[in-house]
């Protein structure tokens, strides 16, 4: 009998075992979906961090790099507009967009211990960038390229840089700017290999809507066109190509247009037949006309007759230290008269007046310069 409830113990005691031996399986294989689900977040994670970590490192280098140019011979570096203009860039939108993945909430005191520009110190830099162009008759593709005649060259500007000069022309409602600097965009664009940003049906909105404010209406019906041929959908494309049509249209009936120039309207890559106008607008003073061709003036743009009146000298206007050391004077210009002096003024002295100039300094203001849907 005492064999038997032995029996029976050891049957239970069995039984009892698997059961919960099955029950640690059946929960094992549940834990081990969590860690398939664990790892699977993990890997998210781990690319966002790695996303965010690059996009650390690449402005770190752009910053390091234009660090290394600059360092030791500022002047000469930011002498060069477009340089001074993609440094206000780097600490500004670029800049803004580093903090966010950088600095907590905690640690922003540090970065707010350091003098940053503002966001209108960098429109500021872009629209003087424009009225040196302007000034100096620059070509836009060789301000782009970085190839204007500075003592520091700068780098070529992608084409997001061209756009978002072109963006803040147009916020302006400087369409003049817009068109240049859209077009340069484009064509920038064109040549960047699995470049996606700016978009071309973008890049093409602006451009469309600046050259019909410019008065170019058949260009930008064939721009409209092209937007509407990579994005049938674009919605705001589709009711300016009906506006465009019909303006071309009433100009055609009233006389100012040619009826084959509107029967013909060329495709985007046949445009060079279109005369684009893209003329400067006549909203500032005529004073400027004249301060930028006092600005662009050189020997090379006098003839020959006034060169022959300018020269150098030595004056003293009989005072008795210029008798013992005339001054050395040379003349420039005679119309306006415009005298340069050589060696009046040691380095050293130069840099004692700039040093007690330098924290008066102030932002001086220069002269001033429908139906369609537009964001």
């Amino acid at each position: 009998m005492l064999l038997v409830h032995i029996f029976y113990l050891v049957l239970v005691k069995s039984i009892f075992v698997h059961s919960e031996s099955f029950t640690s399986t059946t929960h094992l294989t549940h834990l081990f979906n969590t860690e398939v689900e664990l790892s699977k977040q993990l890997q998210s994670y781990l690319k966002v961090e790695y996303e965010r970590l690059d996009r650390i490192e690449k402005f770190l280098d752009v910053i390091k790099d234009e660090i290394r140019q600059a360092q030791g011979k500022e002047e000469i570096y930011f002498g060069n507009p477009v340089n001074a203009h993609l440094f206000i860039k780097h600490l500004t939108v670029d800049w803004y967009g580093i903090e966010e993945i950088v600095f907590d909430d905690t640690s922003k005191t540090m970065a707010d211990n350091y003098l940053f520009p503002s966001y209108e110190d960098y429109t500021g830099s872009a629209v003087a960038l424009m009225r040196l162009q302007d000034t100096y008759k620059l070509n836009t593709s060789e301000v782009a390229n970085g190839e204007i005649s500075t003592n520091y060259k700068s780098r070529k500007l992608s084409a997001l840089e061209c756009y978002d000069l072109g963006r803040i022309a147009y916020t302006n409602g400087d369409y003049y700017h817009t068109l240049m600097w859209m077009q340069e965009a484009l064509d920038h664009l064109d040549k960047e290999i699995n470049n996606t940003s700016p978009s071309r049906v973008d890049i093409l909105d602006h451009l469309a809507f600046s050259t019909s404010q410019q008065g170019n209406h058949e260009h930008a019906l064939v721009l409209t066109k092209e937007i509407l041929r990579i994005a049938p959908d674009h919605v705001r494309a589709g009711s300016n190509k009906i506006y465009y049509e019909d303006l071309i249209q009433k100009k055609i009936l009233n006389g100012n247009s040619d009826s084959s120039d509107f029967k013909s309207t060329p495709t985007i890559k046949k445009m060079d037949n279109i005369n684009i106008k893209n003329q400067r607008p006549r909203d500032y003073l005529d004073e400027r006309e004249k301060y930028e061709q006092l600005c662009r003036q050189n020997g090379s743009s006098i003839n020959t007759k006034r060169q022959a009146k300018l020269f150098c000298r030595y004056r003293h206007n009989n005072h008795p230290y210029l008798i013992l050391r005339p001054a050395k004077e040379e003349q420039l210009l005679d119309e306006p008269v415009i005298y340069l002096y050589h060696d009046t003024v040691r380095d050293n002295d130069i840099q004692v007046i700039k040093d007690i100039a330098l924290p008066r300094v102030s932002i001086n203001e220069s002269i001033r310069d429908t139906y369609i849907e537009r964001d």
